[in-house]
């Protein structure tokens, strides 16, 4: 049996880039991203060559924003460029799920290369954004019975943790002015009141 480990995160948005780890609640129209990383464990590892997961979410609180959903194309980040074989991957906002995202790679023929020898290797990235109020359970689901490694070999439900958790934590959604917007909504109240005040003026001259 060849062993495999799991790594998922919830990463920040840095100007579209996936930036740190998420460790404070997001607030509605927020951006992040969900990283899967893959490993094969084993004492001598050979690599993983095909994997697939399914993950679940709120759509009331959270959707996917991957503008196209292409898994097909093997420059998405959907998965990753060393598993250029059987791509595939379904995106269902409506009732928040992706199913059969995955793909493979051929190394004995040149197709692709393995993943995750000694180091966990980024198999999936993908965009969200909180379009809602309330918490979000993401559960990634990894399909052990589609996950191979170059011996041959398939990861067993047996000693192989194939099912993860994450909560997507939402706080208010009432977003916090940045300093200068503070300012100017300032600097614009004072000349409202200086206006109404010289109009006084002038009427009381009258």
């Amino acid at each position: 049996m060849s062993s495999l480990t799991t790594q998922f995160n919830l990463k920040t948005d840095n100007s579209g880039l996936a930036g740190t780890i998420i460790n404070s609640p997001l607030r509605v129209g927020d951006r992040f991203f969900v990283e899967i990383l893959m490993e094969n464990s084993d004492i001598n590892p050979v690599g993983i060559t095909s994997s697939a997961i399914n993950l679940s979410f709120d759509p009331r609180s959270i959707q996917n924003i991957d503008n196209p959903f292409t898994p097909l194309d093997i420059n998405s980040p959907l998965v990753t460029s060393s598993f250029p074989f059987g791509r595939t991957g379904i995106l269902d906002n409506t009732n928040g799920s992706i199913t059969n995202l995955g793909g493979g790679s051929l190394p004995f023929l040149g197709i692709g290369s393995p993943l995750g020898i000694n180091q966990l290797d980024t198999f999936s990235l993908l965009h969200f954004q909180v379009i809602g109020n309330g918490n979000s359970s993401l559960v990634l689901n990894i399909d052990l019975s589609q996950t191979g490694f170059s011996d041959g070999s398939v990861a067993s439900y047996s000693g192989n943790q194939s099912q993860f958790i994450k909560i997507v934590q939402v706080g208010s959604s009432t977003a916090i002015p940045e300093p200068s917007t503070i300012l100017a909504m300032v600097i614009l109240g004072l000349g409202v009141l200086l206006s109404k005040k010289r109009n006084q003026d002038n009427s009381n001259d009258s």
